[in-house]
């Protein structure tokens, strides 16, 4: 899931100006497969253990010295709509985890900070991302 210009990005109590995408991505950390002796092609595969990576980039402020460092926790909470309007307004929340700050400089964007996260379920087996109206 890609988002464009998220409105609103907190973390934990700390607000993150500037934000200008979000990725999140769910990929399989353990991958079964069986096959069948009549041919290489699998005939049945599941993904029981998986992980899901929010990835969000914003300008660098200037003079920002506050980048969040692996290992910090928080609420992850951002509000997206559609167009620049109020109309059909969606609130992401999930607990994550940081695993990563990197900083980025070119002279056709300026600095940018884009910073990873892995979402935590609350049980193991609900999403660690819940939609809702805004």
């Amino acid at each position: 899931m890609l988002i464009l210009n998220p409105r609103h990005v907190t973390f934990a109590s700390t607000t993150w100006p500037d934000v200008t995408a979000v990725a999140i991505n769910r990929e399989t950390t353990r991958l079964a497969l069986d096959h069948t002796d009549h041919g290489p092609h699998p005939t049945f595969a599941e993904a029981p253990q998986q992980r899901t990576t929010i990835e969000l980039t914003m300008d660098l402020p200037r003079g920002d010295l506050n980048a969040p460092a692996p290992g910090d926790q928080g609420t992850l909470t951002l509000i997206t709509s559609p167009s620049a309007s109020d109309a059909q307004r969606r609130k992401l929340t999930c607990t994550a985890v940081v695993t990563k700050s990197h900083h980025d400089l070119s002279l056709k964007r300026g600095a940018t900070r884009t910073i990873t996260l892995v979402a935590l379920s609350t049980n193991g087996a609900t999403d660690p991302i819940t939609i809702t109206d805004a």
